[in-house]
């Protein structure tokens, strides 16, 4: 090999190396913070891999990352797994992560008939049965953090604590721009196109989509629904996050941590409902400190 041909095999990778760096330094927060997920889900000791469980006929996907006491942490609805970038190599470094797809998201299958935050809960307690796990902290965002009520309302012996993040416990807690957004809500919404383009991506059948609008938006319109007695059920200590521009009413908020006994409630200024990418050392902060408490 001549010398000019080694010079070009050791230049074109520092070129390739150079670019990348120029790019991940251009990009955005939220595109560098995706780019270092991926690459700590390639390269790090502590990420795990993915697996699906058999519930009652349908399959739910779940990662797990990270070792020590288990935390089950639930994305929001039309999302996945991977919209905790910034959190789960974070968290996975105390604790062992259980990361599921909820039921029709994601890589998880759909199943027939309308979707139910109460259903969605009862597949992650049993998902925790099956992985004979006696208890869990949970750690919910939006739509998670209604499952994550759901969960300590009626399955109290399961969470050990429980951190909501941006999340309403009925659907009048929604902002009015938020309620009319979902009330016009369509599978080719603008505001939908990063989530509808990643679940194209990883779903067992993209083209079940339009079907999983549909069924998020009648759920989002007339669920939750707990009351006051539910909140009162829950004996898990709890910590309330939301951004101070949320799309959750901050006068709801307020009402939901008084109704949940001893919850403490964090609002994050300057903050939107994208709270945990916005200020995910905080947030991040936030929880492994109360967890830890």
């Amino acid at each position: 090999m001549t010398r000019t041909k080694k010079r070009i095999l050791v230049i074109i990778p520092a070129l390739l190396v150079a670019a990348a760096a120029a790019l991940y330094v251009a990009a955005g927060d939220e595109t560098r913070g995706i780019i270092s997920y991926f690459a700590w889900r390639a390269l790090s000791p502590r990420s795990g891999e993915g697996h699906y469980c058999t519930l009652k006929g349908h399959r739910i996907y779940y990662e797990i990352h990270g070792s020590g006491e288990p935390l089950l942490l639930l994305h929001g609805g039309t999302a996945f797994i991977e919209s905790f970038f910034m959190q789960i190599p974070a968290l996975s470094s105390e604790f062992r992560v259980i990361a599921p797809d909820s039921r029709g998201h994601g890589r998880s299958d759909d199943v027939e008939g309308p979707l139910h935050y109460a259903a969605m809960a009862s597949d992650m307690a049993a998902l925790l049965k099956a992985l004979e796990i006696e208890d869990a902290y949970v750690v919910g965002w939006s739509d998670g953090g209604i499952i994550g009520i759901d969960l300590a309302s009626r399955h109290p012996d399961l969470v050990k604590k429980l951190v909501v993040i941006g999340t309403n416990y009925r659907a009048d807690g929604l902002t009015a721009e938020s309620i009319e957004f979902t009330r016009g809500m369509r599978a080719d919404s603008p505001g939908l196109s990063e989530v509808r383009d990643f679940y194209r991506r990883i779903a067992p059948d993209p083209d079940r989509w339009p079907q999983l609008i549909g069924k998020v938006r009648a759920m989002w319109l007339r669920e939750p629904n707990y009351t006051p007695a539910d909140l009162g059920r829950i004996t898990a200590p709890t910590l309330v996050i939301a951004g101070e521009h949320d799309m959750i009413r901050r006068e709801h908020t307020l009402e939901m941590c008084r109704l949940i006994r001893g919850a403490r409630c964090e609002i994050v200024p300057g903050a939107t409902h994208k709270v945990p990418i916005e200020r995910a050392d905080l947030v991040n902060g936030m929880i492994v400190q109360f967890l830890r408490e």
